[in-house]
């Protein structure tokens, strides 16, 4: 088949751009109700404490977005030979894989903490809800699987559950003083 081909080229575009839209809908879904969950935690918890790990990964992303878009309007002049149209689509759906994965890196690198629970994502969870932590110490993967009593999985990074951790022994340790 050949690649200049109208109808090639329509097929190759809608499943790419299709595809990449769908994949930042989830992100930007997500990113939506983290905000809406986000506010009700706000007005039900006045005292909470922000921790945030590793900020910047949200910046990069965004600086990659806008980076592929630039080379997509810069199309012309890289492409050889009528190839333009596929270096718009690519640079295209690069930049917006790049923006959904920015939404990604800021409602999974940051969690809120009170005395009794945390916020992570969009859900609150009590510190009683925690069963299990499974740290994995990879060289690529370094995290942290949190797994809650209504058999619910959570991942966070290494240094969010390690504090998680430290918050759950010190939440036990104000109920066992409570008791007494």
């Amino acid at each position: 088949m050949d690649s200049n081909n109208i109808w090639f080229k329509v097929i190759v575009g809608v499943i790419l751009v299709g595809y990449m839209a769908f994949i930042f809908y989830q992100s930007l879904k997500g990113g939506i109700a983290y905000k809406k969950q986000f506010e009700n935690f706000k007005n039900s918890h006045k005292h909470y404490e922000t921790v945030v790990d590793g900020a910047y990964w949200v910046w990069v992303m965004v600086a990659m977005a806008v980076l592929a878009f630039i080379l997509m309007l810069m199309a012309p002049k890289l492409a050889k030979d009528g190839q333009t149209y596929y270096y718009y689509l690519a640079y295209g759906c690069i930049g917006l894989v790049f923006l959904g994965l920015s939404i990604d890196s800021y409602t999974h690198r940051r969690i809120y903490l009170t005395e009794e629970g945390f916020f992570f994502d969009d859900t609150y969870y009590r510190y009683r809800m925690i069963a299990n932590y499974e740290f994995k110490n990879g060289i690529v993967t370094r995290n942290c699987t949190v797994l809650m009593s209504n058999r619910d999985k959570i991942v966070v990074t290494k240094k969010i559950g390690e504090l998680l951790q430290t918050k759950q022994k010190e939440f036990k340790k104000a109920k066992k003083e409570r008791r007494k």
